[in-house]
C-alpha cells in the first residue's frame, strides 16, 4: 500500500484489509479477524481501490458488493469464501451494472458493522464513484 500527502488519495488492495486468516471454511465457522494497522489508519480517508462488481446480490443502483475476482457464484450464498475479497460499496450516484474490472474512489469506513446491506462488514466505501478501470 501506498500513502500520499493526505489530500491525495491511497490506493488499496484487498489485500491490504486483513492480518491473518480470512477464509471461512464452512458455514459459522469465519476466523477471527485482524483488521491490518494501515487500513485502520485509512479510516476516514479518501481511497482508491480496483475489483469487480458483483452483478448477483440485489441492487438498487447505488450500493454493491466489490470483488476482487469475477465469479458466478455470490460468497454468502457458498459454505466456504474469503472474506477480504470482497467489500461493499456505496455510492454518490445510481449506476448499472458495470462488466469487467472497475475503479472505485470513496471515504474507507473501516470496523465491523451490520452495513444498509443488513450484511456483516468489516470495511466498506461509501460516497463512492465508479469508473472503468484503465
Amino acid at each position: 500500500m501506498t500513502s500520499k500527502s493526505s489530500a491525495a488519495m491511497t490506493r488499496v488492495k484487498f489485500t491490504d484489509f486483513f492480518v491473518g486468516e480470512t477464509y471461512q471454511v464452512g458455514p459459522g465457522m469465519k476466523p477471527e479477524f485482524n483488521l491490518s494497522e494501515s487500513i485502520q489508519a485509512l479510516h476516514g480517508n479518501t481511497i482508491e481501490i480496483l475489483g469487480f462488481m458483483d452483478g448477483i446480490l440485489p441492487r438498487d443502483g447505488m450500493h454493491f458488493m466489490l470483488i476482487r475476482e469475477p465469479t458466478a457464484l455470490c460468497p454468502f450464498h457458498t459454505s466456504s469464501f474469503d472474506w477480504a475479497a470482497f467489500m461493499p460499496v456505496f455510492l454518490s450516484n445510481s449506476t448499472e451494472y458495470i462488466d469487467g474490472p472497475i475503479r472505485i474512489v470513496g471515504r474507507l469506513d473501516v470496523g465491523q458493522k451490520t452495513d444498509e446491506m443488513g450484511l456483516v462488514s468489516y470495511v466498506r466505501i461509501y460516497d463512492a464513484s465508479i469508473a472503468r478501470a484503465q
